[in-house]
Order: C-alpha cells, then sequence, then structure tokens
C-alpha cells in the first residue's frame, strides 16, 4: 500500500513537472553586434524591441554597440529579432540593416554620422 502512494506521488509529480515544462516558455539571452552609435539609436531601438510581443527585455550597450535581448524563444525566434532590427535600420550581426530604412534615420545615426 504504501509502496503504491509513493509510486503515485512520483508518477504524478513527474507528469505535472512534464506539463508546466510544456507551458513555461524558453526564455534566452544573446547579445547582437549593431552598429548603433547614439542615445536616439538606443531610444528608438529600445522603443520598439521592449514592446514587441515575445521580447522580456531589450538594452543597447553603446560603449561597445551591443544589444541585449531577452526573449521568449517560443514566441519568437532569434531570426525575427533580427530582422526586425534590421528594419529598423540597424544591423545585427550578420543581418544587415534594410537599406531604406537606415536611410530614414536621422543623420547622426546613420553610419558615420558621429564621425562628423
Amino acid at each position: 500500500m504504501r509502496t503504491s502512494i509513493i509510486l503515485m506521488v512520483t508518477f504524478f509529480t513527474l507528469v505535472t513537472g512534464a506539463v508546466m515544462a510544456q507551458k513555461e516558455p524558453t526564455r534566452q539571452t544573446v547579445f547582437l553586434q549593431t552598429n548603433a552609435q547614439c542615445g536616439e539609436c538606443k531610444e528608438r531601438l529600445e522603443g520598439v524591441l521592449n514592446f514587441t510581443k515575445g521580447i522580456v527585455y531589450a538594452d543597447l550597450h553603446l560603449e561597445d554597440k551591443k544589444l541585449e535581448v531577452r526573449y521568449h524563444s517560443k514566441r519568437i525566434s532569434l531570426e525575427e529579432i533580427k530582422k526586425l532590427i534590421s528594419e529598423i535600420g540597424y544591423d545585427a550581426d550578420e543581418v544587415k540593416a534594410v537599406k531604406t530604412a537606415q536611410d530614414k534615420l536621422p543623420t547622426c545615426c546613420q553610419p558615420g554620422g558621429h564621425d562628423h
């Protein structure tokens, strides 16, 4: 009798854990190299990404131009995040900025804009 109760509790715990694991989204954190270079770039990128479904947190580190993104991998893919960044007008690792979007950025936010 005692063994049966232990087996039932163990089984219940395993099944409950498996069901909970399926419902809980997987969180990932990545650092993406960008060509963003100023406070306006930071506001623009974070403003879009922090209000994108599936993204938990985005923070641009201006010192090294790396964008830290924490996201739910079951809701949005890394490829989708990179594509979104490129559509805003910035590079995201190997994904280059969409030229038309980049051209719409303020002059200071375009590549070389702070070199003048």
